[in-house]
């Protein structure tokens, strides 16, 4: 499953084959948020959006498996950890109730 060109497809394509699986057996998973260049923004989701080595999985096996697939040391894989849009519109729901 080699590819030289990173995209949102090709990069959504070895997240849920490679690493969704390994998060998932410790009761987490991520989501691509977007591609820019050759820099991956990724989010954590599950147990893993807490978990204290969030950064060191980021850096130790999501860009490590990136790098190794598309045979480029010059990928980085950034984690944002921002507020997710669900958790959002339930507040805004929440503040929009009558008192």
């Amino acid at each position: 499953m080699k590819s030289d060109i990173l995209t949102e497809t090709t990069v959504e394509l070895v997240l849920r084959e490679r690493i969704s699986p390994l998060l998932r057996s410790h009761g987490g998973d991520l989501s691509l948020s977007r591609v820019k260049d050759k820099t991956i923004f990724i989010k954590f989701s599950g147990a893993c959006r807490f978990c204290p080595a969030a950064n060191e999985t980021t850096e130790k096996i999501v860009q490590a498996m990136m790098r190794e697939h598309f045979k480029d040391d010059n990928i980085d894989v950034v984690l944002e950890n921002g507020v997710s849009n669900d958790l959002l519109e339930q507040a805004k729901n929440i503040l929009r109730k009558p008192k």
